[in-house]
C-alpha cells in the first residue's frame, strides 16, 4: 500500500491522540529537499557501542543458540520408531514426548524471556544451556519411558528461551532502521533445523544408534557453552547501556573482559567497583522471572495480531513436513535418509528468504522514512512514535504470503496425484522463502512494538507458536486422512488467506493503538513516580503505611 497524500488510513489515525503529527505529514505534499533520509551525524556515542566485527559475532552466537531450540525436536523424529520397538510402546505413546515437548517450551519460555530483560542475557543464556546439557546427558542415559518423558520436557525447558533471548539481543545493539538484516539470521537458524534435523538423526540414528542423537546435542551444546561463556558479552541495555563499559559483577562478565578488567586495574579501583555492583545489583539483581508480563503482551491488541498468524504459519509448516516424514517413504518408495534429504529444499528457502528479507524489511522502514522526510538517528535509535512502524513491517508481506499460500494449497494436489518428486520439492523451496520472509516481518514488527521489553514479547509469540504447533502435531495426520490431502491443504490456505485480514487491520490501526498503550504506560510511570517522591518525604513506616492504605482506599472508591 502506497502511502499518498490521501491515504484513508493516516486520516484516521489522526483522530486518535499523539498521532496527528504522522497523519498531518502524510496529507501534505513532501518537499523535494526532504525526500533524501536525513541520517544524523552525531560522532558522540553511538546507540551500540559494539564494533561491527562485534555485532557479527553476536549475532552468529545467538543465531545458533535459537539453532539448537528447533533443531532439538527435529532430530528426535528419526529414532521415534525405534524407541516404539525399545519400549513396547504405541506410536500415540511416543507422540506424546513432541507434544508435551512443544507444550513446556511455550510455558517455560514465558519465565525464560522475562528473566532475560530483568537479569540479563549472559545469566539467562548459561543457565538455559545448563540445564539443556544435563538433560541430553540424562536422555542418552536412561532406560525407561517415563524418564524419557520427564527428561524430554526438561530439554525443552532449557533450550526454550534461546529465540526469545535472541531478539533481546538484537534489539539491544541494533536501531529500527538496521533491524530487519539481523533478525534475518535469527529466522535462518530457527527455520533451517526443521530441515537439517531429520538428516543429522537419521545419519546418527542409522550408524551409531539412538542414543547418540543426544550425546551428539550434549556435546555439541557442552562446546557452544564453552565458547560463549569465554566470550560473548552481556547486551541487555538495562544491565550495561549501549555495550560500552562492561558490567561491575563477574558473573555478568565474559572470562575475556573479566582477565582484561583485572590486568587493567588500578588499586585505588577497588572501591569504586565495590559501590558501583552494589548499585547495579540491586538496579538489576536476578529475580524470580514473573509471568504476568508475558501475559500482559498477550492481552494486547496489536500483539495478538501477529502472534496469531505466527501461529497459523507454523501450523501450516507443520502440516507440510508432517507430510514430507511420512509419506513420502511410501509414494517415492524411499528411506528414512532419503526422507531426512527431501527437508532440505525447504530449509535452503528458509535460509534464502530469511537473508534477503531483512534486507527488503530495512529498505522499506528507509523508504518510508524518506517519504515522510523523517530523519534515522543512528546514535540514539529512532522514536517510534508518531511513525508508521505497522506500515513499513507489514506492507511487504502480502505478496510473499501470497505466492506461499498459492504454492501451499498446490502443494496437497501434487501430493494427492503423485507427481514426480521435483514438483513437490520446488514447492517445498518457495514456501521456506516465503513463510520465513512473512515470520521476518511479524517478528520484527513485534520487537518494535515492545522494545523495552523485547524477550518477553518474543517468549509470548513462543507460547502461541508451539501451542498452535502442539495442537497441529496432534490433528494434522486426521485430518490429511479425514479431509485427503488436496484438500487439507486447501483448507489451510484458505485460513491464512483470511487471516490477511487481519494483518490489514493491524496495519491500518495498529499506530493508534501503539499510541494509547504509550500514554498509558506513560501515566502509570508518573504516577509511580510521584507515589515514591511522597513516600520519601515521611520519616516514619508507620506514615507510608498509612499514605499506601487512604491511597488503596481512594483507588478502590474509584473503582467501584
Amino acid at each position: 500500500m502506497e502511502l499518498t497524500e490521501g491515504n484513508i488510513a493516516y486520516k484516521a489515525h489522526a483522530r486518535e491522540p499523539g498521532v496527528q503529527e504522522a497523519s498531518s505529514e502524510l496529507n501534505q505534499p513532501v518537499p523535494e529537499a526532504q525526500t533524501e533520509t536525513t541520517e544524523t551525524a552525531l560522532e558522540t556515542r553511538a546507540f551500540s557501542a559494539f564494533s561491527q566485527n562485534e555485532k557479527l559475532f553476536i549475532v552468529m552466537m545467538v543465531s545458533l543458540a535459537s539453532f539448537f531450540s528447533l533443531l532439538s525436536g527435529q532430530i528426535y523424529y528419526p529414532v521415534m520408531r525405534t524407541l516404539v520397538d525399545k519400549y513396547d510402546l504405541t506410536t500415540e505413546l511416543v507422540n506424546l514426548t513432541i507434544t508435551t515437548y512443544m507444550i513446556v517450551q511455550g510455558l517455560a519460555a514465558i519465565f525464560m524471556g522475562t528473566f532475560a530483560d530483568t537479569g540479563g542475557r549472559r545469566p539467562a543464556y548459561i543457565v538455559a544451556f545448563a540445564i539443556y546439557i544435563a538433560a541430553n546427558i540424562g536422555l542418552a542415559l536412561q532406560n525407561s519411558f517415563p524418564a524419557l518423558l520427564v527428561l524430554r520436557c526438561v530439554q525443552s525447558a532449557g533450550i526454550s528461551g534461546t529465540v526469545p533471548f535472541g531478539y533481546g539481543v538484537i534489539v539491544d545493539i541494533t536501531t529500527t532502521a538496521e533491524r530487519g538484516k539481523y533478525i534475518g539470521p535469527i529466522s535462518a537458524g530457527v527455520n533451517v533445523a526443521p530441515a537439517l534435523g531429520p538428516v543429522i538423526g537419521g545419519l546418527l540414528a542409522e550408524f551409531i544408534g539412538w542414543r547418540s542423537v543426544f550425546w551428539f546435542l550434549a556435546i555439541i551444546s557442552s562446546g557452544y557453552l564453552v565458547i560463549f561463556v569465554l566470550f560473548m558479552p552481556e547486551t541487555a541495555r538495562k544491565v550495561v547501556g549501549d555495550g560500552g563499559s562492561p558490567p561491575t559483577q563477574w558473573w555478568r562478565k565474559s572470562v575475556i573482559q573479566w582477565w582484561s578488567t583485572r590486568q587493567t586495574r588500578r588499586p585505588g579501583d577497588q572501591s569504586h567497583l565495590e559501590e558501583t555492583s552494589q548499585h547495579q545489583s540491586r538496579q538489576t539483581g536476578l529475580r524470580f522471572p514473573n509471568p504476568l508480563k508475558t501475559f500482559a503482551v498477550l492481552l494486547e491488541r496489536d500483539a495478538l495480531i501477529i502472534m496469531a498468524y505466527v501461529g497459523l504459519i507454523l501450523f501450516s509448516t507443520i502440516a507440510l513436513l508432517t507430510s514430507t516424514a511420512n509419506h513420502f517413504g511410501n509414494l517415492y518408495g524411499f528411506n528414512e535418509l532419503q526422507i531426512g534429504l527431501c527437508f532440505l529444499p525447504f530449509g535452503i528457502g528458509a535460509c534464502f528468504g530469511s537473508i534477503l528479507y531483512g534486507k527488503v524489511i530495512d529498505y522499506n522502514y528507509k523508504r518510508i522514512a524518506q517519504r515522510l522526510g523523517l530523519p534515522i538517528d543512528r546514535t540514539n535509535g529512532d522514536n517510534l512514535r508518531g511513525f508508521p512502524v505497522e506500515h513499513a513491517r507489514l506492507q511487504i508481506i502480502f505478496p510473499v504470503l501470497t505466492i506461499g499460500i498459492a504454492a501451499l494449497i498446490s502443494y496437497g494436489w501434487v501430493l494427492q496425484q503423485r507427481v514426480n518428486l521435483a514438483a513437490p520439492l520446488v514447492l517445498q523451496f518457495i514456501m521456506g522463502f516465503c513463510f520465513v520472509a512473512a515470520l521476518n516481518c511479524l517478528n520484527t514488527l513485534l520487537v518494535d512494538l515492545f522494545p523495552d521489553k523485547p524477550a518477553t514479547a518474543a517468549a509470548a509469540c513462543n507460547l502461541v507458536r508451539c501451542w498452535l504447533g502442539a495442537i497441529g502435531a496432534a490433528v494434522i495426520n486426521q485430518m490429511m486422512d479425514a479431509m485427503g490431502w488436496g484438500w487439507s491443504f486447501v483448507f489451510l490456505g484458505l485460513t491464512m488467506a483470511t487471516a490477511m485480514g487481519l494483518l490489514w487491520v493491524e496495519m491500518e490501526h495498529g499506530m493508534g493503538w501503539r499510541e494509547k498503550r504509550f500514554l498509558k504506560d506513560e501515566r502509570k510511570k508518573a504516577s509511580s513516580e510521584a507515589q515514591v517522591s511522597i513516600e520519601g518525604k515521611f520519616e516514619h513506616p508507620e506514615q507510608k503505611d498509612d499514605y499506601r492504605e487512604v491511597r488503596t482506599n481512594v483507588e478502590e472508591l474509584r473503582s467501584s
